[in-house]
């Protein structure tokens, strides 16, 4: 191959590769969006099962309060029951028990009745977990139709860039021989990329050293050179610029 058409060669390589890196970065843009709106539906699914958590404690509690309230109830009829008995006592002693017992009998209504204030004071507990939990669902679910119509346009202009990405490749790659292409292909399939600059004596792809040979050869442009270790393609990019002497 003539050293003129070597170096134009080398242009359109170049050209291939930067195109395939913007087709390579879309395609990048459109695959993350599925897994952004799926991390974000996960947050909504989330909420909603802190809501769901919520109102069972909710319920929970309320059930407790139930409990306590029949409790109370069987305690009333307890105490009444021994305050009807307290006029059957035909002795002091007899008096003095049941005294105790009825005593004993308030203190226990008393305790019940305390429990069920308590209980009023962690059901305001729940409801505000509840409320809470639904504010924050309705923000998630909010936050995630907001995206998801942020994400549909994005797509689609990203789309949009990959059909015009793809077009121009199509144009590069009718300018490159065949048996060239087949070279790029190979080395795109392995690395991502395919052509790589080389300054100094190393490969930008690999990072490997030239050898003294390699490097002549590159210089003289020749013909087409790729690195012996990574099988990229490699270009000079102050020899590619620079105009033909």
């Amino acid at each position: 191959m003539p050293e003129t058409d070597t170096r134009q060669q080398t242009f359109q390589l170049v050209a291939l590769g930067n195109v395939d890196k913007k087709r390579a970065d879309a395609q990048l843009l459109i695959d993350a969006v599925p897994r952004m709106l799926a991390s974000r539906s996960r947050d909504s699914r989330e909420a909603q099962a802190n809501l769901d958590a919520a109102k069972a404690k909710h319920q929970g509690f309320q059930a407790h309060l139930k409990s306590l309230e029949l409790d109370l109830g069987a305690k009333e009829d307890e105490l009444t029951k021994a305050n009807g008995n307290l006029m059957s006592a035909t002795s002091n002693e007899q008096y003095t028990l049941m005294m105790a017992e009825i005593s004993r009998r308030k203190e226990e209504k008393g305790a019940v009745e305390e429990a069920i204030l308590e209980q009023f004071d962690v059901i305001k507990q729940g409801e505000r977990m509840v409320a809470e939990a639904s504010a924050r669902l309705a923000e998630a679910q909010q936050e995630y139709a907001g995206f998801e119509e942020k994400a549909r346009l994005e797509i689609a202009d990203h789309q949009k860039e990959l059909a015009e990405f793809d077009e121009r490749r199509e144009q590069v790659r009718k300018a490159i021989a065949p048996e060239v292409l087949v070279i790029y292909d190979r080395a795109y399939k392995a690395h991502g990329d395919a052509i790589v600059p080389c300054e100094g004596n190393t490969c930008h792809g690999c990072f490997s050293t030239l050898t003294p040979n390699d490097q002549n050869r590159l210089l003289g442009g020749k013909r087409l050179m790729t690195c012996k270790v990574c099988q990229r393609i490699l270009y000079k990019p102050d020899a590619l610029h620079a105009s033909p002497g």
